[in-house]
């Protein structure tokens, strides 16, 4: 299972589910990762200077408004924003103007879906299973407690040390050589500026995580054009 906060419950619940019928047979690979924790690492990198962020809507779901008060106290304006095209201009218009007022809140445009409070049966079924850890995250590397690992008491479920499935240290993974996914994960670089975009890194022969995700910044790029 693979995912934000947004897959994680469905998970969690599927495995509650497994233990209270008793299946033995079943067993879950994760990779779940928390939202909060990456964006406060990124107001935290001194080669960055973040502006604001645009929210993932279907994350504050899940976790509310209230998880992402840190911004606001960090001065970082930031708007919650849905998947529609007037999500997002809505989403642009509140975060430039409070970028020219110099305020900073954390506002909500898409209240239709996303409560203050998020989901917390959601939530607490995702946290009975899954504890935060450090995590890694392709072309950035490790962000403390920025994943989910199941607890102990359900490592009966957990592949990875059911089966002793181990995971490359991304420090010990570094990016191929000319991949410039982490600079343009980060905002540093446009993607047209890695030199393996569009030649060797292509949607058809991937290089790094940007193009092998049909999601990727470098991927829109190539489909869409600058």
């Amino acid at each position: 299972a693979v995912g934000f906060e947004t897959t994680a419950p469905a998970t969690a619940k599927a495995l509650l589910n497994a233990e209270a019928a008793r299946i033995g047979n079943l067993s879950f690979f994760t990779s779940h990762r928390l939202v909060p924790p990456a964006l406060e690492a990124l107001i935290n990198d001194k080669d960055l200077n973040i502006s604001g962020f645009m929210l993932p809507g279907h994350v504050s779901a899940v976790i509310g408004e209230a998880a992402y008060d840190f911004l606001a106290k960090k001065g970082i304006p930031s708007a919650i924003t849905g998947f529609e095209p007037l999500d997002i201009l809505l989403g642009i218009h509140q975060v430039c103007s409070m970028i020219a007022t110099s305020s900073a809140r954390v506002v909500n445009a898409y209240s239709r879906v996303v409560k203050k409070e998020g989901n917390p049966l959601a939530v607490a079924t995702y946290e009975r299973v899954f504890e935060p850890a450090d995590a890694q995250w392709r072309g950035i590397g490790t962000i403390p407690k920025s994943g989910l690992v199941i607890r102990n008491a359900f490592s009966a479920f957990d592949a990875s040390r059911r089966y002793g499935i181990a995971i490359d240290d991304a420090s010990s993974s570094p990016q191929p050589q000319g991949c410039s996914c982490g600079d343009v994960l980060k905002g540093i670089i446009k993607p047209i500026d890695c030199p393996l975009f569009g030649a060797t890194c292509t949607p058809r022969t991937p290089v790094g995580p940007c193009m092998v995700s049909s999601e990727g910044s470098c991927a829109a790029y190539y489909t869409y054009g600058a």
